[in-house]
């Protein structure tokens, strides 16, 4: 499976570059790599700007289409991956649990999207798609559509419920996203 983590958000609710924030023996970005890297052989990370990254296989891709945001960073990510299936995230969820990403790519078999559901809120950036999404990513985009939720209605998605992620996570913490300073602050203190 291909890993593909976005890393070329504005972060402008954070104010800086969130995936150099200290984390853990490391930074947020390369922490994640690091634990994507126990389930994928292939990893890629999209964004703009140079990154430092530890490990020497990760490839590091830039938007096709520039200032589209993360759906934009799913189609850079999608184009270039080696396999038909890929992983999503952020580089902002640093809770990322290897079990729960094996598991869903069990779960995508069949569909093109699987997608964590808590009722109609959907977790986009920790979800597996197909390339079989990206005529109709292209399309979005060519209209200038940036919401992830739009590609829910062009594609057969599995939407699976966050409860099922609490055998690897019981607090679901993986679904932790750290967009601004108290958020970072919160989760380093814990």
């Amino acid at each position: 499976m291909t890993g593909i983590i976005l890393a070329g958000g504005r972060s402008s609710r954070m104010g800086r570059d969130k995936s150099t924030l200290p984390w853990e023996t490391s930074d947020l970005l390369n922490v994640i790599i690091e634990k994507l890297g126990t389930v994928c052989d292939d990893l890629i990370v999209v964004s703009n700007v140079p990154r430092d990254i530890k490990r020497k296989e990760v490839r590091v891709v830039a938007d096709i289409f520039s200032q589209m945001g993360p759906l934009g960073g799913i189609h850079a990510g999608l184009c270039h991956a080696r396999h038909q299936y890929a992983f999503v995230t952020g580089c902002d969820m640093p809770y990322l649990v290897p079990d729960a990403v094996r598991y869903l790519l069990e779960e995508v078999q069949g569909w093109d999207i699987a997608i964590p559901s808590q009722g109609e809120y959907y977790e986009p950036l920790f979800s597996c798609y197909s390339k079989s999404c990206l005529p109709n990513i292209e399309l979005l985009l060519n209209k200038s559509v940036r919401r992830i939720a739009e590609i829910l209605k062009l594609m057969r998605y599995k939407a699976i419920d966050w409860e099922n992620f609490r055998r690897f996570d019981p607090e679901l913490k993986l679904f932790t996203n750290i967009n601004t300073e108290e958020d970072y602050k919160q989760a380093s203190d814990k």
